[in-house]
């Protein structure tokens, strides 16, 4: 795992060329961070999440938060998590990487 992890590492590092080192450190705390570490204490609730911290998430830029912030304004409040999947931009396999990282407070 620690092999993969390093040689993902490089091949980040060498994507992200150009677009400046904030890029590719952001990039891989986002991409190796272990999921077994995170609890359902630690996910973040959909209801109540922001814009910046949905930017946090892998795969997750301005726009498909702002499109899930807005979602959310419009339709009211998640009710599970695959709702994010009634999203534009965001299918399952998308889903799939969200899944442990986010959870839904009823509100």
């Amino acid at each position: 795992m620690q092999k993969t992890s390093r040689t993902l590492t490089g091949l980040l590092a060498i994507l992200c060329l150009g677009h400046g080192p904030s890029v590719v450190a952001d990039t891989i705390e986002k991409d190796s961070m272990d999921v077994a570490q995170i609890t359902q204490e630690d996910a973040m609730d959909l209801n109540t999440i922001t814009v910046e911290q949905l930017m946090t998430l892998p795969g997750i830029g301005q726009s498909k938060a702002e499109a899930i912030i807005n979602y959310r304004d419009e339709k009211g409040y998640f009710h599970e998590v695959e709702q994010l999947t009634e999203v534009r931009g965001i299918g399952d396999k998308m889903l799939d990487k969200l899944r442990h990282r986010l959870k839904v407070v009823k509100h």
